[in-house]
């Protein structure tokens, strides 16, 4: 009997050890699927790819040219000009020449990255969506392809790489997947962060935008946002 004791002892042992080990290594796979501020792939000085859905323009409309760096500011040609950051402005302008049917609408999503293509510059990070409309192309004699003329202000996500200015070139990327980034962008989603919504040449969204691109920053190249971030994003007027 206590033979039979002992070995039920050992065996009972043996499970609880086997159950202890899989847990651990449950729990470390787990851990290391957890993003982790300043070490999200292509932001900050991470190394690796951008993860999320590359961004498409709607069929008909197309990228004439390519996307730059913008310093003229505003403009009477421009379509839309804005968007919710001060480090990384780019122009584009998109062309249909479909002259059938009602006008495109063309959304840029909160989210979406526009990556540089020359060396040393900041990726852009649109934080809220941005809707142009294209109306059809003018037909006959005298008409031609509509253009529109776009300008997106962008919010960095590299903060050791150099702000967007005329000579840098830039392409569409994805709408990022990463975690601390959507969270961040549905934390401004009821709040008035836009260029727009703001007079031209206001202080306050100056100032606002520092601080949102500080915050961002501990994201991406720091150890995440602090009490002092989440203050300034409560304290931003509401909508």
């Amino acid at each position: 009997m206590k033979s039979l004791k002992s070995s039920l002892l050992v065996a009972f042992f043996g499970v609880g050890l086997l159950m202890q080990m899989g847990c651990k290594k449950a729990d470390k796979g787990k851990d290391d699927l957890v993003e982790k501020a300043g070490m999200i792939p292509g932001m900050g000085d991470a190394g690796g790819t951008l993860g999320g859905t590359m961004f498409q323009l709607p069929a008909g409309i197309k990228l004439v040219g390519s996307i730059s760096g913008q310093e003229d500011g505003p403009s009477a040609s421009d379509c839309v000009y804005d968007g919710q950051g001060m480090f990384v402005t780019v122009k584009m302008t998109l062309q249909r020449e479909d002259s059938t049917g009602g006008p495109t609408v063309v959304e840029f999503p909160a989210g979406l990255v526009i990556t540089t293509a020359s060396e040393g510059f900041q990726h852009g990070l649109l934080v809220e969506r941005e809707i142009v409309t294209i109306p059809p192309a003018v037909p006959g004699p005298g008409g031609g392809p509509s253009k529109c003329n776009v300008t997106l202000m962008l919010s960095c996500l590299n903060a050791s790489k150099k702000p967007s200015d005329a000579t840098a070139k830039y392409t569409f990327g994805p709408v990022t997947n990463a975690a601390l980034i959507k969270n961040f962008i549905s934390l401004l989603a009821n709040k008035k962060i836009r260029y727009s919504q703001f007079p031209p040449q206001d202080t306050d969204w100056s100032i606002n935008q520092e601080r949102l691109q500080e915050a961002l920053w501990h994201i991406t190249d720091g150890n995440g946002l602090t009490t002092r971030d989440l203050e300034h994003i409560s304290n931003l007027p509401d909508k």
